[in-house]
């Protein structure tokens, strides 16, 4: 049997991951930002339903569901961080939703490792982290809140829920490490020998071994 795991890349409150998860019977993870829908694809009530239709397939898959922190979930989970298209009618329900999901900032299967942004070598040295660390970060460590130039921020660098691809581009990879993560929309995922950007409105199926990827 196949050593797999079906990846869901950043929702925004579209239906996309349904059909694959009613149909797939192994490891899932989501990559992070269930709500914030963007206004010309979802309205933001049907998105606040279909973050609930999630929480339910969670609660009753618990022991095969990762679900990771997005930035936009950090809108309502991350004091001071820095905010976008965030949802303040539904402010409280939102963050009580979220809550559901035990939410964790990255997920690691012995040489993967899954975020919502991916984490680079610098970002680690700025804020004095190790790759070990970083499963375990608290909602409240401040390096969760770095954004780099190319997104509007001031940070040095990008950090694990702001994190431009770009970035990858003219930064340092961590070595022996195959990164999977989402964050930056774009039409068609990016897969490279040692990471992998995946948001693109579609689902995928990883081979933890090989390290291959499809589209569902």
């Amino acid at each position: 049997m196949k050593n797999e795991i079906l990846v869901i890349p950043d929702i925004h409150g579209r239906d996309f991951w349904k059909e694959p998860c009613r149909e797939w019977e192994g490891k899932v993870i989501f990559l992070g930002d269930y709500h914030d829908p963007y206004p010309q694809q979802v309205s933001k009530s049907n998105s606040l339903e279909n973050l609930k239709i999630l929480i339910n397939f969670y609660e009753n898959n618990k022991s095969r569901v990762v679900c990771l922190l997005g930035n936009h979930d950090g809108n309502y989970l991350i004091s001071d961080g820095f905010a976008d298209r965030v949802d303040y009618n539904n402010y409280n329900e939102v963050t009580s939703l979220l809550k559901k999901l035990d939410l964790k900032v990255a997920y690691r299967v012995n040489d993967a490792l899954f975020s919502h942004a991916g984490v680079l070598p610098k970002w680690l040295k700025v804020n004095n982290l190790s790759i070990e660390d970083v499963p375990n970060l608290k909602f409240d460590n401040k390096a969760l809140t770095d954004v780099s130039p190319w997104r509007g921020g001031f940070s040095e660098v990008g950090g694990i829920l702001w994190g431009d691809v770009r970035e990858y581009a003219s930064e340092d990879h961590i070595p022996n490490l195959y990164q999977v993560f989402g964050h930056t929309q774009m039409n068609k995922e990016v897969i490279q020998p040692d990471f992998a950007c995946l948001d693109c409105r579609k689902c995928f199926i990883m081979d933890l071994d090989s390290k291959e990827i499809r589209e569902y």
